[in-house]
Protein backbone atom coordinates (compact mmCIF):
# COMPACT_ATOMS: atom_id res chain seq x y z
CA UNK A 1 0.00 0.00 0.00
CA UNK A 2 1.41 3.61 -1.06
CA UNK A 3 2.16 5.99 1.68
CA UNK A 4 -0.90 8.25 0.04
CA UNK A 5 -2.95 5.50 0.28
CA UNK A 6 -2.45 4.92 3.66
CA UNK A 7 -2.39 8.50 4.28
CA UNK A 8 -6.10 9.25 2.74
CA UNK A 9 -7.28 5.93 4.66
CA UNK A 10 -5.90 7.92 8.36
CA UNK A 11 -7.72 11.23 7.30
CA UNK A 12 -10.82 9.16 6.55
CA UNK A 13 -10.60 7.37 9.61
CA UNK A 14 -10.08 10.27 11.32
CA UNK A 15 -13.06 12.35 9.91
CA UNK A 16 -15.64 9.08 10.80
CA UNK A 17 -14.06 9.03 14.84
CA UNK A 18 -15.31 12.22 14.96
CA UNK A 19 -19.01 10.34 15.15
CA UNK A 20 -20.09 10.16 18.79
CA UNK A 21 -19.15 7.30 21.01
CA UNK A 22 -16.78 6.24 18.51
CA UNK A 23 -13.65 4.60 20.31
CA UNK A 24 -11.99 2.77 17.47
CA UNK A 25 -11.90 2.38 13.37
CA UNK A 26 -9.83 -0.01 11.77
CA UNK A 27 -9.52 -1.11 8.66
CA UNK A 28 -8.09 -4.87 7.41
CA UNK A 29 -7.84 -6.90 4.66
CA UNK A 30 -10.62 -10.14 4.49
CA UNK A 31 -8.00 -12.40 5.93
CA UNK A 32 -6.87 -10.12 8.49
CA UNK A 33 -4.02 -8.04 8.51
CA UNK A 34 -4.12 -4.86 10.01
CA UNK A 35 -4.46 -2.05 7.44
CA UNK A 36 -4.46 1.18 8.99
CA UNK A 37 -6.38 1.95 12.47
CA UNK A 38 -7.30 4.55 14.66
CA UNK A 39 -6.99 2.66 18.65
CA UNK A 40 -6.87 3.44 22.21
CA UNK A 41 -3.33 2.65 23.45
CA UNK A 42 -4.63 0.06 25.51
CA UNK A 43 -5.25 -1.82 22.39
CA UNK A 44 -3.50 -3.94 20.03
CA UNK A 45 -4.68 -3.00 16.57
CA UNK A 46 -2.99 -6.38 15.20
CA UNK A 47 -4.93 -8.67 17.18
CA UNK A 48 -8.48 -6.27 16.90
CA UNK A 49 -7.79 -7.32 12.84
CA UNK A 50 -7.46 -10.43 13.18
CA UNK A 51 -10.23 -11.55 15.34
CA UNK A 52 -12.62 -9.35 13.65
CA UNK A 53 -11.32 -11.42 10.38
CA UNK A 54 -12.30 -14.64 11.74
CA UNK A 55 -15.38 -13.33 13.70
CA UNK A 56 -16.83 -12.49 9.91
CA UNK A 57 -15.39 -15.57 8.29
CA UNK A 58 -17.65 -17.24 10.58
CA UNK A 59 -20.33 -15.42 9.98
CA UNK A 60 -19.41 -16.29 6.12
CA UNK A 61 -19.68 -19.74 6.97
CA UNK A 62 -22.78 -19.74 9.03
CA UNK A 63 -24.95 -17.32 6.52
CA UNK A 64 -23.85 -20.00 3.60
CA UNK A 65 -25.36 -22.58 6.22
CA UNK A 66 -28.65 -20.97 6.22
CA UNK A 67 -28.71 -20.38 2.35
CA UNK A 68 -29.34 -16.88 3.51
CA UNK A 69 -26.57 -14.86 1.71
CA UNK A 70 -23.22 -13.40 2.57
CA UNK A 71 -23.61 -11.29 5.88
CA UNK A 72 -23.22 -7.19 5.09
CA UNK A 73 -22.29 -6.62 8.83
CA UNK A 74 -21.26 -8.34 11.95
CA UNK A 75 -22.49 -6.80 15.23
CA UNK A 76 -21.31 -8.15 18.79
CA UNK A 77 -22.55 -6.37 21.42
CA UNK A 78 -20.66 -6.30 25.11
CA UNK A 79 -21.84 -5.29 28.12
CA UNK A 80 -20.24 -1.18 27.44
CA UNK A 81 -19.70 -1.72 23.63
CA UNK A 82 -20.54 -2.65 20.01
CA UNK A 83 -18.06 -3.74 17.97
CA UNK A 84 -19.10 -3.60 14.11
CA UNK A 85 -17.87 -5.03 10.90
CA UNK A 86 -18.55 -4.50 7.72
CA UNK A 87 -17.21 -5.28 4.05
CA UNK A 88 -15.18 -2.33 2.46
CA UNK A 89 -15.56 -4.14 -1.13
CA UNK A 90 -13.99 -7.79 -1.52
CA UNK A 91 -11.02 -6.90 0.00
CA UNK A 92 -11.30 -5.53 3.23
CA UNK A 93 -13.56 -4.89 6.53
CA UNK A 94 -14.34 -1.69 8.11
CA UNK A 95 -14.32 -2.07 12.23
CA UNK A 96 -15.77 0.32 14.14
CA UNK A 97 -15.75 -0.08 18.01
CA UNK A 98 -18.91 2.37 19.33
CA UNK A 99 -19.51 2.97 23.44
CA UNK A 100 -22.56 3.90 24.74
CA UNK A 101 -26.12 3.14 23.49
CA UNK A 102 -26.17 5.77 20.29
CA UNK A 103 -28.37 4.84 17.58
CA UNK A 104 -26.93 2.59 15.00
CA UNK A 105 -29.27 2.85 11.97
CA UNK A 106 -27.67 6.89 11.29
CA UNK A 107 -24.10 4.74 12.48
CA UNK A 108 -24.95 2.19 9.90
CA UNK A 109 -25.89 4.51 6.82
CA UNK A 110 -22.67 6.48 7.92
CA UNK A 111 -20.28 3.20 8.02
CA UNK A 112 -21.69 1.83 4.42
CA UNK A 113 -20.89 5.15 2.90
CA UNK A 114 -17.05 5.21 4.82
CA UNK A 115 -16.79 1.89 3.74
CA UNK A 116 -17.58 2.71 -0.12
CA UNK A 117 -14.88 5.39 0.26
CA UNK A 118 -12.17 2.90 1.54
CA UNK A 119 -12.97 0.40 -1.09
CA UNK A 120 -12.17 3.40 -3.90
CA UNK A 121 -9.02 3.76 -2.20
CA UNK A 122 -7.87 0.78 -1.91
CA UNK A 123 -8.46 -0.19 -5.66
CA UNK A 124 -6.24 -2.93 -7.07
CA UNK A 125 -4.68 -3.32 -3.74
CA UNK A 126 -2.56 -6.67 -3.01
CA UNK A 127 -2.17 -7.97 0.48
Amino acid sequence: MTFEVQSNLMELLAGFKTTGGIEATLVTSRSGVHLTSLVPARSNPDILAAMSSALHSAADIISSQVNQGTPNRVVTECEHCKLIMTKAGEKALFIVLQSGNANLGPLFIKMDTTASKIEELLGDFHQ
